[in-house]
């Protein structure tokens, strides 16, 4: 007989789609216009699966290792220094990418948001500031404090997701959404945003910790977790897809135009419904919140290990700060650059969520290493996934060597 997951099980599944969905959420319809819809669901498609199974990966080498060991301890434990070495660079460059996205994000919403709610007009800077001091807080507190926060957003992004489908789905054009403009190279100039757009995979060290000794569900959790990722990307994208001009929408993606303008082209597509860009805006600040709250727990459990910081106050202080002024600097230099991080995160991210679990795997069933729970299909599956890895890391080099 079925029976519904636990409650904290399915927090956890919450907390790595929340992680995923504010990036994605975002940017989607401008870096996947040129391609078309149908190409870009297939895309997301393997992509998904991928991103699933690596999760499992982790999973596998963590309960070898030890429950909820950092992929630094992993990678220490199973190739020595240059392990740790390779572990560190690469997880602090994802998490600070990624962190160093959503703060330039969201501040660049709280600016907005502000003005259009309130009337109050703040400097992006003080936007970002504001929004990663809300996100310290909570993260300071502890994790069950961002599970629960987390549920409560993503209740209320789900509330204004609804809210702005039933404004944009009216007036979604079919046309729109069957145009054929597929060409290899928009695939590849696309993949890297979209592959860091299903990456939950740096806070799953964090979720076996957190599920203590109820671990075995967690597989269920990270499909129930990258599943509603997927169905949600898939509605945006029929609902931005289906309003807007594909002209429009490489035109705003050429100019570097950023998430507000988007917004802002949405809501003139549907203007006789007023009230859309207030629900767009408070839904992207939201997805937005459920993201950093997961990247920057993770970094935050990261940074605890690597540096042995005690849980204190005066412990979780040192590593807040560890935690939030890097990515704070970016993006008070870089107010605008939150498709630029979210890019360059993607080879730190197929370092670690991809290339290092694969490798992992592969040298502890070498060595005979047990474990109580197995990925199917063997070494094909490990190729096939770390060939996938190299092709973002390849697709993110083309779109460097080819930016203008």
């Amino acid at each position: 007989m079925f029976r519904f997951p636990d409650t904290r099980l399915l927090g956890s599944a919450l907390i790595l789609a929340g992680t995923s969905i504010g990036a994605g959420m975002l940017v989607l319809p401008l870096v996947s216009s040129a391609i078309g819809f149908l190409p870009t669901v297939v895309v997301f498609s393997v992509v998904a699966c991928f991103m699933f199974v690596c999760a499992l990966l982790i999973y596998e080498a963590n309960l070898i290792v030890g429950k909820g060991s950092s992929m630094y301890v992993m990678a220490g434990v199973v190739f020595g220094r240059s392990g740790r070495q390779i572990a560190t660079v690469a997880t602090l460059g994802l998490f600070y990418a990624l962190l160093a996205a959503y703060l330039s994000g969201g501040g660049e919403l709280v600016h907005h948001g502000f003005e259009a709610l309130s009337g109050v007009d703040i400097s992006l800077h003080w936007g970002v500031v504001i929004f990663a001091l809300l996100t310290s807080v909570v993260v300071f507190y502890s994790t069950r404090a961002v599970d629960y926060v987390n549920r409560l957003l993503f209740l209320f992004m789900l509330i204004t997701f609804w809210g702005a489908l039933t404004l944009l789905m009216p007036s979604v054009k079919n046309d729109f959404l069957t145009i054929k403009t597929t060409a290899y190279s928009s695939v590849l100039l696309a993949l890297p945003v979209i592959f860091t757009s299903f990456g939950y995979h740096g806070s799953v060290p964090s979720i076996i910790l957190y599920q203590k000794d109820n671990t075995k569900g967690l597989p269920l959790a990270f499909f129930m977790g990258t599943a509603l990722v997927l169905v949600v990307y898939i509605i945006w994208l029929i609902a931005s897809l289906g309003n807007l001009p594909v002209q429009s929408l490489m035109s705003l993606s050429h100019t570097g135009s950023s998430i507000s303008h988007l917004i802002a082209s949405l809501s003139e597509a549907v203007s006789q419904r007023g009230n859309l860009d207030k629900l767009l805006i408070l839904f992207s600040d939201l997805a937005l919140m459920t993201s950093v709250l997961g990247v920057a727990l993770g970094v935050f459990d990261y940074l605890a290990s690597v540096f042995h910081r005690k849980d204190t106050r005066w412990g979780r202080a040192q590593t807040i700060l560890f935690t939030f002024l890097p990515p704070v600097g970016f993006a008070l230099l870089y107010p605008h650059g939150f498709v630029i991080a979210l890019g360059y995160a993607a080879i730190a991210l197929a370092v670690l969520a991809v290339l290092l679990p694969v490798a992992l795997v592969w040298v502890l069933r070498e060595s005979k290493e047990k474990s109580s729970y197995r990925v199917s299909g063997g070494k094909p599956v490990l190729i096939a996934c770390f060939a996938f890895g190299m092709v973002v890391i390849s697709a993110q080099c083309f779109v460097i060597f080819n930016s203008p």
